[in-house]
């Protein structure tokens, strides 16, 4: 048995019971953290107007999880949050390895990462010291942006493009958890290219830096249906990768990781896993273990 099957397997037999429906079944409900009441950062003004999310559009979008289970989840997203967070808190002193640069990925489109990403940082934010900075990278398919309404906003592509337009013109502050948002913008021929350039590179360097407390979360393509995800991975800190159970094939876990940045943490979250005998879905990223470049023949 593979390493990561074991990591799986572990995982489904250890983690609590988070009843999530199945992403495509249309039931989505919030997670209770958004409506409490947390400091802020100084690093954010508190008078800026917060943009807001209609949650019930979110619900239907999938990119929040079901009200019964509101709980478990948001739990869940504690203990993921947390091995991310200690990365972080360990490379501070180096802010040029971008740790706090957190992108979001999945091998194939389906496993629910940017549920994910969304949730995760929601999640994040709840933190007292840290502000977080959600970016809609998925520019070919930006679902957060859509759902969120933000899609005629000018955004990341629009700022790759045009060296002009300030980077704190495009973020968007939200009143959920007061995350901020960075809309994908619109679509553009050359994205790959533009997520590959040194202007990408400067962005991220000026979003990661700029604030000592910020986290970024990016939703990103799937790793193996489009090239935008491998340029992107270049410039992030760390990896969280989406595995749906029972669905996203080991192989297709393997081809992932190996077009990845080795010496970067690369993390699993285990997605839609059946824990109940009920065989009810618990998904939203019910998982957690490391991966690094000593364990790769035993992947094999």
């Amino acid at each position: 048995m593979s390493k990561i099957q074991k990591a799986l397997g572990k995982l489904q037999k250890g983690a609590l019971s988070n009843d999530k429906p199945d992403t495509r079944s249309g039931q989505r409900v919030k997670l209770p953290e958004r409506v409490v009441p947390i400091a802020r950062s100084k690093s954010l003004p508190s008078d800026v107007e917060r943009y807001h999310l209609d949650e019930t559009v979110l619900i239907r979008g999938g990119l929040l999880a079901p009200l019964d289970r509101a709980i478990p989840v948001s739990d869940e997203f504690r203990r993921i949050k947390r091995p991310l967070l200690e990365n972080v808190k360990k490379s501070d002193k180096n802010v040029d390895n971008h740790m706090n640069t957190i992108m979001v990925a999945s091998a194939m489109p389906g496993a629910g990462k940017t549920f994910c990403a969304v949730n995760l940082a929601a999640s994040i934010a709840l933190e007292r010291e840290l502000n977080v900075l959600l970016i809609d990278a998925d520019v070919a398919k930006p679902h957060i942006s859509r759902a969120c309404g933000l899609e005629d906003r000018v955004g990341l592509t629009e700022l790759l493009e045009d060296e002009s337009i300030p980077i704190e013109e495009v973020l968007v502050r939200t009143d959920l958890n007061d995350v901020q948002m960075l809309p994908a913008g619109r679509r553009h021929a050359q994205s790959t290219e533009l997520l590959a350039s040194d202007r990408m590179a400067g962005v991220i360097h000026e979003l990661a830096t700029r604030y000592p407390d910020r986290i970024i979360v990016m939703d990103s393509p799937p790793l193996l249906v489009t090239s935008e995800a491998q340029a992107l991975a270049k410039q992030v800190g760390q990896i969280a990768f989406v595995v749906e159970s029972g669905k996203t094939g080991h192989r297709d876990v393997l081809e992932a990781i190996e077009g990845l940045d080795r010496s970067k943490p690369i993390n699993v979250i285990l997605n839609k896993s059946v824990y109940s005998k009920s065989g009810r879905y618990y998904g939203g990223g019910y998982g957690y273990y490391g991966f690094n470049e000593h364990e790769k023949d035993d992947l094999d």
